[in-house]
């Protein structure tokens, strides 16, 4: 029997063989553990770069929508700027179509502008031979009368001897012209005769009651005789020249001239003797309303629609002064040797002017102010205006005296011209429905209204008073006596 210390070989070496296992597994175990520790690392740096590219996706999805959008609003900009390049492309196409079309039109006026003027030349040539006729008539016509009054005169001396002897003697014959007799108020025609080829916008008598002139759309003043004791107007002669309406006629103080205002923004003043057209004062931007002397006829003073009052200096036939008014002025009239200056105009008012400092005192009525006749003692106006109102106004106080209205009398243009009696006992103006009203100045009241058929635009006295005329836009002229 062995001792119970000693060990049995197989179990050693067992036990060994464990333990070399042991140790060996030991030894695996690190290994392992430390290859873990590696795969964590290496896991943990994958997560880490697992990350990182999660993040740069991110990034990166996100740079793409971005750029998404910002090719979106390129594409938007793109289909814009196409748009408004089509549209560019479209107006310049249509631009140089009107322009093409304007260029052409252009020089089609152009050619008709050369037409024109070539016609407007032959025009004025065609004008300037029918002046020269018609002067050349009129002088001989002159002379022939000259001629078979100076025939008649010789032949028959005793009796012109004898009819002055007695003439004194004689009564007037009916519708003669007396000076001692107040004005008429005109009841009965004495004569109707249409006087121009269209209608008759002015008319006047001279201051010695020898002639009347008339004035018209057909551009023509016309001059007729008046003599004592005749009733009917002989044609003395005709003053053309004129390029448009002749809107007033005025004669100098020694009745030789004429002065007209014409719609062509122009005045003239002829000669009655020979006919001539003496003086064309130019200067107005539209068209003359009134035109009357001044200074004894050494001045001349019109009044425009380019709302301006021009006074002229006959001789040396330039504008001497403007003044500016600021409304469109439909007639003026002058106050004597004093050379004063009243106006008539579209804003309603009446201007007195002092031509030293080119200022106006005015005077505001109701409607605009169509004609101004001042009576011959310098101290009463009268107005007419589109209210259908005529005033009266006193000068020595700048005020209103009287007032003139009735039933159915309205103003039917802006040149309807009023008038005073020479004795100052009556004023009349013409209705828009052809009505002539008279009225007496000192009581207001109507004297009488006669038909004229025509709407009446003038009228005016003989200077003797025992005549008066009224004209209407149907080319006629009426005389009438009591």
């Amino acid at each position: 029997m062995q001792p119970c210390c000693q060990r049995d070989p197989v179990s050693v070496g067992v036990q060994e063989g464990k333990a070399e296992e042991l140790v060996e597994m030991h030894k695996k175990v690190g290994e392992v553990t430390t290859q873990l520790a590696e795969l964590t690392t290496q896991l943990r740096k994958k997560d880490n770069d697992l990350v990182k590219k999660d993040e740069r996706v991110r990034e990166a999805t996100s740079q793409r929508k971005r750029l998404e959008e910002e090719l979106d609003t390129a594409k938007k900009e793109l289909a814009s700027a196409q748009q408004t390049n089509q549209a560019l492309v479209d107006e310049h196409q249509a631009l140089q179509l009107a322009y093409n079309s304007h260029e052409v039109k252009l020089k089609e006026v152009e050619a008709e502008n050369d037409r024109l003027r070539k016609q407007l030349m032959s025009y004025k040539v065609k004008d300037a031979d029918r002046l020269n006729d018609q002067n050349e008539k009129f002088r001989s016509d002159r002379e022939r009368q000259l001629k078979e009054e100076i025939e008649q005169a010789t032949r028959e001396p005793s009796v012109a001897t004898a009819t002055s002897k007695h003439s004194s003697d004689k009564k007037p014959r009916k519708g003669s012209l007396s000076v001692t007799e107040g004005s008429i108020c005109p009841t009965t025609p004495l004569e109707s005769m249409e006087v121009h080829d269209n209608e008759v916008s002015a008319l006047c008598f001279d201051g010695q009651g020898n002639y009347m002139a008339t004035g018209g759309a057909d551009k023509v003043v016309k001059v007729w005789c008046w003599r004592e004791g005749l009733e009917k107007l002989e044609a003395k002669c005709n003053l053309t020249g004129s390029g448009a309406s002749i809107m007033s006629v005025q004669f100098d103080h020694q009745s030789k001239m004429v002065l007209a205002a014409c719609n062509d923004h122009a005045s003239r003043i002829w000669s009655i003797h020979d006919q001539r057209l003496k003086h064309t004062l130019t200067g107005h931007s539209n068209k003359v309303m009134s035109a009357k002397f001044l200074d004894e006829s050494q001045k001349v003073v019109t009044g425009s629609h380019d709302r301006t009052l021009k006074i002229w200096d006959i001789h040396h036939k330039t504008c001497a002064k403007t003044l500016f008014a600021g409304s469109s002025c439909n007639d003026v009239v002058t106050r004597g040797v004093r050379g004063g200056i009243i106006s008539a105009h579209f804003d309603k008012r009446i201007r007195f002017w002092d031509l030293r400092s080119a200022t106006a005192n005015e005077i505001a009525l109701q409607g605009k102010v169509t004609s101004l006749d001042i009576f011959p003692d310098q101290h009463l106006l009268l107005c007419c205006s589109r209210d259908d109102t005529l005033r009266l106004i006193d000068l020595r106080q700048n005020a209103i005296t009287a007032t003139f209205t009735a039933p159915g009398f309205h103003v039917g243009v802006d040149w309807t011209r009023a008038a005073f009696s020479p004795d100052g006992q009556y004023v009349a103006a013409g209705s828009s429905d052809g009505t002539l009203f008279v009225w007496e100045t000192f009581s207001g009241k109507v004297k009488t209204r006669k038909e004229h058929g025509k709407e009446i635009v003038t009228c005016a006295w003989h200077p003797k008073g025992q005549l008066f005329a009224s004209a209407d836009r149907n080319k006629r002229i009426i005389l009438w006596r009591r």
